[in-house]
């Protein structure tokens, strides 16, 4: 009997039935067909690897081809960019300085910007070194200062004073003098690096099963190639009959053994077209170790399989039913309630049994939780018991301490009463202060006159360097300022960077402006702020009174306004307060009272202005543009000033709400929808909710995403690019295409185009203007051309002539917007011209 229940115990599975015959036939099946699939995928596989080189040699021609275009594109962009930035500083000529080429040279992104007199003497330059420098026999601005010539564009060549590499043009005015533009060869390499040959060779021998890749021009002389040390070998007779038929027009595949890597591999040779002519051929070699090695390994690879599928089904079985089994008996023999409540069954993942020993455990818990429970009880008791002396103890607080604490307040009394009327951090006297003290002049009926000085771009300060450092700054400004203070002046804090100067009992103008002068004149040096150097300048709006009010906030609203005037007009100066500044504030708060009111009571509307493909000529889409419904103000007018109030958050949302819902309405009408453009503000940057706005109405109106585009322009970028780019790319991500709008307006807009998150780029109309006249197309043609190969569409605005259209057309420009089609109309226009098909 205990023989037989051994037995039983062994033999718990019947593992020929269970585990031996379906293995026997699991084995015996993918080995017939890995026979099978052997010969099948050997002959696909090899006419596939052909098929693949054939269309990655052609794909790569085409992209040497837009290459050789982009170049072109680049260079003219390049000398276009060096023409504007010195028309720009011949512009400035009577304004100019050092300082002035360097923020210039910053903003344009130009590397080198001389201004040089009629002598050759070079009189100011963003570059310290070159200032003063003369150019020497055998230069060529040597020759240029003597020659009667307006324009010198230079190839690039080594600077004169360190030997950089460097790109030259230079501009005359009518005088003689003249300004040199540099920009660094090295930042020319960064725009032409991805189209030059050797790169596009290096970039492509990375690709997987590529051996070599080798470019020849139609001397048969390699110019580019994966192995460096063989650019520059023109190839023997043998190689030379293969090339030879490339270089007529005529592809050719060879399959053969390479002996330098002891492989086999395929050789692709493919002529090269740019302009339509062969200018040399394509030489490609792939590796067919692969293609073989997976041939051969798709047999071996099902042989093991089987092997491996009976060596894991017996050993699961095992695993999962007979150890988990033993396991299990072990475990629960092991529980032991009255002297190791904590113990619990090892829980095992996927474990057979896991179910039952989870279960098992719960009632261990159960029993547990019980015990810590009383445990608990006793330790809130006596946390309870604490609390109550602690607060017994507090309540018996002694009179010595309650009369410590009266004390210390009396103290801080005379310190509260400073800080009511000056400032902690500068210690000048505050905003109270002063406007006591200039409310009890008036009343003295003296003369006098307010300035209110405000430091220019002293929020960059505080970004940069941080609050800390600004403060120190804060305190550095006043005590300057306390260095010009007298017997008539009182120097106030009037908060954040601004600060307040009193002059009492003068009436004097010339006085008074010497005073500012002296303000000024603090600021053209530098102010040393731990061992640093901060240059910054100030604006300052001065108003006198009795002359101008008697009413202290008025003059201070007054100094305000000259003082916003000066920054207006470019910082850094000063100016006295003038009665048509008060009628033009006046003016900029009725407008504002107009646009709160339209906001109000539906004051706005959309117009739209068709854009036409220019091959179909017809509509493809419209451009929303706003306009208020019951006053003639222009867009130019009352969209700066809804930005700088902040009202475009909240039109910019009605805009899209309202362009969404036409959208519906043309949908539901049954009509063949088109797609909207809509203008997207850089202020709207702070509608940080305007994604999920934008998502919520077109899932509202049940419209997708792909009839929306949104229209920015270089502009968005001037500040947090990168948290920009992100928005953008979020926006892209749900379909919306983005558009760069008056492209060609910037100084950097080339520079941007690699790398913006943008679908198409619009063409300003000056641009259009500019270089649709014959002996200028080229240029069109080239930027169409360049912004297709970085895979853009182009739309050109502001077109009016037929003679325009026409050259867009041929320069391949995709589509065009402008009177010479329709004006920007009412919607119940647009659906009289909607599916027209214009000229």
């Amino acid at each position: 009997m205990e023989k037989t229940k051994n037995n039983l115990r062994k033999n718990v599975v019947n593992k020929y039935k269970l585990i031996y015959l379906p293995l026997l036939i699991s084995l015996l099946a993918p080995f017939i067909i890995s026979i099978s699939s052997f010969y099948i995928n050997k002959t696909f596989l090899l006419e596939q690897v052909k098929q693949d080189g054939l269309n990655l040699t052609k794909q790569v021609t085409k992209q040497i081809e837009r290459n050789e275009a982009s170049l072109d594109i680049i260079n003219e962009m390049l000398e276009q960019q060096i023409k504007t930035t010195g028309k720009m500083v011949i512009k400035n000529e009577k304004n100019l300085s050092d300082d002035f080429l360097i923020e210039l040279a910053k903003d344009s992104q130009i590397d080198e910007l001389n201004w040089i007199n009629d002598n050759g003497e070079t009189l100011y330059s963003n570059i310290e070194a070159y200032r003063g420098w003369i150019p020497f026999k055998g230069h060529p601005l040597y020759d240029f200062v003597r020659s009667k010539d307006q324009e010198l564009m230079e190839d690039i060549r080594p600077d004169a004073k360190f030997g950089i590499p460097t790109k030259y043009g230079s501009i005359k005015n009518a005088n003689g003098y003249f300004v040199q533009v540099g920009i660094l060869a090295d930042n020319i390499q960064k725009l032409t690096q991805k189209f030059n040959y050797q790169k596009l060779v290096e970039e492509l021998a990375q690709e997987e099963n590529i051996v070599y890749v080798t470019i020849v021009d139609t001397n048969l002389k390699a110019i580019a190639d994966s192995d460096i040390e063989d650019i520059g070998i023109v190839y023997d007779s043998i190689e030379e009959k293969k090339l030879k038929e490339a270089i007529k027009g005529n592809i050719g595949t060879e399959e053969w053994f390479y002996d330098k890597i002891d492989k086999k591999l395929l050789e692709i040779t493919v002529p090269i077209f740019i302009d339509g002519e062969i200018t040399g051929a394509l030489v490609i070699g792939l590796s067919m170790e692969s293609v073989y090695s997976s041939i051969y390994t798709i047999f071996v690879t099902s042989s093991i399989i089987s092997i491996i599928i009976f060596l894991i089904f017996l050993w699961v079985q095992n695993k999962n039913i007979i150890k988990p089994v033993n396991q299990l008996n072990h475990n629960i023999n092991q529980i032991d309630v009255e002297n190791n409540i904590a113990y619990r069954l090892p829980l095992v993942d996927k474990d057979t049994f896991w179910g039952l020993t989870y279960s098992i455990n719960n009632l261990l818990d159960k029993a547990n939780t019980y015990l810590y429970q009383l445990k608990e009880n006793q330790e809130n008791l006596k946390i309870s018991n604490q609390e109550i002396v602690a607060s017994y103890q507090q309540l018996t607080a002694s009179d010595e301490e309650l009369r410590a604490q009266y004390d210390e307040i009396q103290n801080y009394t005379s310190y509260i009463e400073h800080l009511a009327y000056n400032d902690n951090l500068t210690n000048l006297p505050n905003r109270r202060s002063f406007l006591e003290k200039l409310e009890e002049s008036i009343n003295k009926n003296q003369s006098g006159a307010v300035m209110l000085l405000d430091l220019d771009n002293f929020k960059e300060i505080n970004d940069t360097l941080g609050h800390t450092y600004g403060d120190k700054v804060l305190s550095k400004v006043a005590q300057a300022l306390i260095s010009i203070k007298d017997e008539k002046v009182v120097i106030s804090r009037f908060g954040g960077d601004e600060f307040l100067v009193l002059i009492e009992g003068e009436k004097d103008i010339t006085e008074i402006e010497n005073y500012a002068k002296k303000v000024t004149n603090i600021f053209k040096n530098k102010l040393m702020v731990e061992e640093n150097s901060v240059y910054i300048g100030c604006s300052i709006g001065i108003t006198r009174y009795p002359f101008d009010s008697n009413e202290v906030n008025q003059l201070i609203m007054n100094a305000d306004l000259a003082m916003y005037k000066v920054k207006d007009l470019g910082k850094n100066n000063y100016m006295f307060f003038k009665k048509e500044m008060t009628e033009k504030l006046k003016e900029h708060i009725e407008i504002e009272r107009i646009l709160r009111e339209a906001i109000k009571e539906d004051g706005f509307k959309l117009l739209y202005q068709p854009q036409v493909c220019t091959y179909t000529r017809s509509i493809v889409g419209f451009e929303a543009l706003l306009r208020l419904k019951n006053h003639s103000i222009s867009p130019a007018v009352f969209i700066p000033a809804v930005e700088e109030n902040g009202m475009i958050i909240e039109i910019g949302r009605w805009v899209t709400k309202e362009a969404i819902n036409q959208i519906s309405i043309w949908k539901n009408n049954g009509v063949d929808v088109k797609s909207i453009a809509i203008n997207f503000s850089a202020k709207q940057l702070d509608d940080l909710d305007y994604i999920t706005f934008l998502e919520n109405e077109l899932k509202k109106k049940n419209v997708e995403s792909k009839y929306i585009e949104i229209e920015i322009t270089e502009s968005i970028f001037l500040d947090k690019k990168e948290e920009t780019i992100a928005f953008l790319n979020k926006l892209r991500s749900l379909g919306i295409k983005i558009a760069l709008d008056d492209f060609g307006t910037g100084y950097s807009s080339l520079s941007y185009l690699t790398f913006l998150p943008v679908d198409k780029i619009k063409l300003d109309k000056s641009l259009c203007d500019k270089f649709l006249e014959m002996e200028n197309i080229a240029v069109m043609d080239n930027i169409i051309s360049l912004a297709h190969s970085l895979n853009l569409e182009v739309l050109s605005e502001g077109i009016e002539d037929i003679e325009q259209y026409n050259r867009l057309k041929v320069g391949g420009c995709n589509y065009i917007q402008g009177y010479l089609f329709s004006k920007p109309i009412e919607v119940a226009e647009v659906e009289k011209i909607y599916n027209t098909v214009f000229l």
